[in-house]
């Protein structure tokens, strides 16, 4: 079965994406005026690896890996050497990184209070202990009382 392709300021996307173009050129009219390949068998290629990219950045910063973001910036970097402008998801993919690099900051000083915590517990453990101890060495510096033998 062939996917009927729909035109779209130039481009030929499939059904399912002409919303999402269609939202892209409302809100950046010019991103895609410097675009250069005049091949129709490229010009698919650069809008799906465009909206893949904006797919992939929607997702929460916590699904993404380093790996992912790292393409990302390789992927942009690629479809503004096409010729579009970017700016907007440059931007875009600079908050997300920043987002994961907080949150995976965040992970990190959590982590780091759970194991105060647990050694927060072992101190509290050790000073109960140290106190029974004191107690028992009081109780037996204390001398025999007369009353105590007889």
């Amino acid at each position: 079965m062939v996917n009927e392709s729909v035109d779209v300021n130039g481009f030929q996307v499939l059904p399912s994406q002409v919303d999402t173009v269609k939202r892209i050129f409302e809100k950046y009219p010019d991103f895609a005026s410097e675009f250069r390949s005049k091949n129709r068998h490229l010009k698919p290629t650069y809008m799906n690896v465009l909206l893949g990219l904006i797919e992939m950045l929607c997702q929460s910063p916590q699904e993404l890996s380093d790996d992912d973001l790292d393409e990302a910036s390789v992927a942009v970097s690629f479809v503004a050497n096409g010729g579009f402008k970017l700016d907007w998801l440059e931007k875009m993919l600079e908050e997300v990184t920043a987002k994961k690099k907080k949150m995976d900051s965040g992970k990190a000083r959590l982590q780091e209070e759970e194991e105060l915590h647990k050694y927060n517990q072992k101190c509290l453990e050790l000073k109960t202990l140290l106190e029974k101890e004191k107690a028992d060495v009081l109780a037996a510096s204390v001398p025999l009382l007369f009353d105590d033998a007889v």
